[in-house]
């Protein structure tokens, strides 16, 4: 086997398989909140499409909710799409690169991904201060905005650390769909 085929087995590479064995389960369970948040979507909006042809009355509430909804599916599910590398690829150069390089490549989207989810962060924890300091609601149905976004800054660290475990690890062979 040649040097560069070789797998990293040094004490950040275990603790990086480790933690990543312990955030898959807790990442899962946000994926899964994730998918409900995706099902409640397509229940509401069937239920005011409904009340709007049976009743002329569609739930008022009904894109408010929706809307955030849709952002807290995306939110929840990005930490185990990033752990699992599942989100979308653009690797047409990676693959023809050598291992070697394959790896440097797969460190340097992790750092990078690293950096924009710190960045994001900084500039969200404003935005949420802003909104709990003020208890801003949502228009229609006054839903109280802040919890919903906190998501956002505790998906992004979650993704943080995605991205740092799987710097660690290394690149994973591409999963190739049927």
């Amino acid at each position: 086997m040649a040097p560069d085929a070789k797998l990293p087995h040094g004490a950040l590479h275990a603790s990086a398989l480790l933690a990543q064995k312990w955030l898959t389960p807790v990442f899962r369970g946000l994926a899964i909140l994730a998918a409900l948040a995706g099902t409640t979507i397509v229940v509401l909006i069937g239920a005011s499409v409904f009340m709007r042809h049976v009743t002329n009355s569609p739930l008022h509430f009904t894109e408010e909710l929706v809307g955030l909804l849709m952002t807290a599916a995306f939110f929840l599910a990005l930490p185990l799409a990033t752990l699992n590398a599942e989100h979308v690829r653009v690797s047409i150069l990676v693959v023809n690169l050598p291992q070697r390089q394959r790896r440097w490549a797969g460190m340097g989207a992790s750092v990078f991904g690293l950096g924009f989810c710190l960045w994001y962060f900084a500039l969200c924890l404003p935005w949420l201060d802003f909104a709990f300091q003020r208890t801003l609601k949502t228009e229609v149905a006054r839903l109280l905005m802040y919890p919903w976004m906190a998501l956002i800054p505790l998906s992004l660290i979650l993704t943080a650390v995605a991205f740092v475990v799987r710097g660690l690890i290394g690149e994973q062979p591409a999963r190739t769909s049927s």
